[in-house]
């Protein structure tokens, strides 16, 4: 009876897997793919990073822009205004920093990764890395004649295994015959000769096993040598490689390091400057005298009338923008414009109660009106939008509306660049008004 060695019967090996195994040395061999690999992760790495950058640019200047238009129209106005344009500023030029960030990127570190990449990595025409095929070869190489003993070194010790296992069943057999009266002397003996030639083979095979074992270790030094240099060619190589993403990395660092950069510490500087210098008193002080009593006053006197004079000062009116101040109406900065406007209001006063008594709506006593029935802008019978007056405004000149807050207008044309609507009074008055004493409905 013959049997054979099964995994079972073999002793527990510690050393599997080891770099001295056969084809373990591909393990090494796959690290230079790796490394192919890993450069294409670092130049992805760093081009989604410099992608960031500039998507944060583009946000950063969306809303110092859109930030930008909201300020220039609400009612913030000096130093106070200046601090909110200031952290403006900060955001445009932080934008900038970080535009400049995206492109420093591109065109140092993740160039140098491409190149390096080129320069170290050489295609097959048949597929697969030059690099990787040379070290698989020189491995091989090494390895050849190491292997070859090592295969006769396993092939040996099965045999070697098998006779023994052979062996030991013939002897049982032998013994157990031995011992049983009934079976035939001859069958006996045919077992001792058996147990006998499974003596002969297994000490036969045991030669052969030692005389494998003894040629294996004497190429182990040359196999061990062999296999170190090709293996310190790899660690060099990759070491190589290493080095560089360490230096690659390290340029990274240096071009997303914004704290290391005079410009940035010298936005956030500016922005707290300008946010420092903002003052309750000062800009009380500001709308005292630009919008308050310290204001300058062309008191009412009586003047001529003068058909020339009136003409002109209508026409500068209309040539210097917006009569109405944003502050006034709830706007933003004041301008000269908007110092006009409150000027005349606190000359005109509310409504009609300041006008002379010569001054009626009737043709004959208005130096103003034409016609009763005439129309600055003609007779527009069209529906309009329909807003509601915010605020009381009495107008100033004969193509103007005159109306209280809550009243209802109906608007006819679109604000101009100087800030007044074309619109319609319930009484079917049409004229001008400013834009921003009425809202929408």
């Amino acid at each position: 009876m013959s049997l054979t060695v099964t995994p079972d019967d073999a002793p527990v090996d510690t050393t599997m897997g080891s770099f001295w195994e056969v084809s373990q040395y591909k393990r090494t061999v796959t690290r230079i793919d790796n490394g192919l690999k890993l450069c294409d992760d670092l130049m992805a790495f760093i081009k989604e990073r410099s992608m960031i950058e500039e998507q944060y640019n583009k946000q950063l200047k969306a809303w110092s822009a859109k930030f930008r238009k909201i300020i220039e129209k609400n009612s913030s106005y000096h130093s106070l205004e200046a601090a909110w344009s200031g952290m403006l500023n900060e955001a445009e030029r932080s934008a900038q920093l970080h535009l400049k960030t995206k492109e420093n990127l591109m065109s140092d570190p993740y160039e140098k990764v491409k190149q390096w990449k080129k320069d170290n990595y050489h295609s097959l025409t048949l597929g697969g890395l030059k690099e990787t095929k040379i070290c698989n070869d020189e491995f091989a190489r090494a390895q050849k004649q190491w292997a070859k003993c090592m295969k006769k070194v396993n092939d040996t010790k099965k045999n070697y295994y098998n006779v023994c296992k052979e062996e030991r069943t013939a002897q049982i057999q032998e013994n157990n015959a031995k011992s049983d009266s009934t079976l035939a002397p001859d069958k006996v003996k045919k077992l001792q000769e058996l147990v006998e030639k499974k003596g002969a083979e297994r000490a036969k095979q045991k030669d052969k096993y030692e005389s494998a074992v003894y040629v294996l270790s004497d190429d182990t030094p040359r196999y061990m040598e062999d296999m170190e240099k090709v293996f310190s060619k790899c660690q060099d190589f990759e070491e190589k490689r290493l080095d560089f993403f360490k230096d690659v990395l390290l340029i990274v660092h240096k071009h997303v390091d914004l704290s290391s950069d005079p410009e940035h510490a010298s936005i956030y500087s500016d922005m707290k400057s300008v946010i420092d210098r903002s003052s309750a008193q000062e800009d009380l002080k500001w709308w005292r005298s630009t919008f308050g009593p310290d204001m300058p006053m062309n008191w009412p006197q009586f003047e001529e009338y003068d058909p020339e004079r009136i003409h002109m000062q209508k026409s500068i009116s209309r040539g210097t923008g917006s009569k109405v101040s944003k502050h006034v109406a709830g706007g933003g900065a004041g301008t000269v414009s908007g110092k006009q406007f409150s000027t005349i209001n606190e000359n005109s006063g509310n409504g009609n109660a300041n006008r002379p008594n010569s001054w009626s709506d009737d043709e004959q006593n208005n130096p103003f009106q034409d016609s009763p029935d005439s129309n600055p802008f003609g007779n527009d019978s069209s529906g309009g939008v329909q807003v509601r007056a915010i605020y009381n405004y009495d107008g100033q000149e004969d193509d103007e509306l005159t109306f209280s807050a809550g009243d209802t207008l109906f608007k006819l044309e679109d604000e101009d660049e100087q800030g007044w609507c074309k619109g319609r009074l319930g009484d079917g008055r049409i004229g001008l008004y400013p834009a921003n004493y009425v809202e929408v409905l």
